[in-house]
């Protein structure tokens, strides 16, 4: 077993591009609308050649992309151990590169690739008009009575970071507003 050999990292990316939330028009039930765009599946792909290029430079013996069709990467341990700090191991091993342009080539697009999904945020975006989002700056549903949301789906966008504290703050402003109200 090798399992205490094994590292695994993820890459997370912010999306620039997004998805929508609506309600089925037939069901009436919610529908989630998404698909990463281009531009957000090539960023994540940088992202999984860094780390690719993190493990090669920390002596991986074996690095596994998880894209479909492309095999796991054994580096030559003499070529290696010729690796020199601060240069891209991309260029200087000729056939990390090429397994490298073998995974731009074949690239992450489902459902050839798995994406995951973390920190949800800006479904329910806070706004200063009904028009441009779900709640208002007291975390009140715009036309609803008694009906707040008060986590990361009322951020204008997704923050790119851990929210948690932003979470937290937000949820704390909003949840003494409604204490007041009742």
């Amino acid at each position: 077993m090798r399992y205490r050999h094994i590292n695994n990292f993820i890459s997370l990316a912010r999306d620039r591009d997004s998805g929508r939330v609506f309600v089925d028009p037939e069901t009436g039930e919610p529908r989630i609308e998404y698909s990463p765009s281009d531009f957000d599946r090539e960023n994540n792909l940088e992202g999984i050649i860094g780390l690719a290029k993190i493990a090669y430079v920390g002596g991986a013996t074996e690095i596994r992309a998880h894209i479909y069709g492309l095999p796991p990467f054994i580096p030559n341990a003499s070529e290696q151990a010729k690796h020199v700090q601060d240069k891209d191991p991309e260029f200087t091993d000729a056939a990390f590169g090429k397994w490298l342009q073998h995974l731009r080539t074949l690239g992450n697009k489902p459902p050839v690739s798995a994406f995951g999904s973390a920190h949800q945020m800006g479904t329910c975006r806070m706004s200063a008009s009904n028009e441009s989002g779900v709640v208002d700056e007291r975390g009140s549903v715009w036309g609803k009575k008694n009906l707040f949301v008060a986590d990361s789906s009322v951020f204008p966008s997704a923050s790119g970071v851990n929210p948690m504290v932003t979470v937290m703050s937000i949820a704390d402003w909003i949840s003494r507003g409604v204490s007041k109200e009742l």
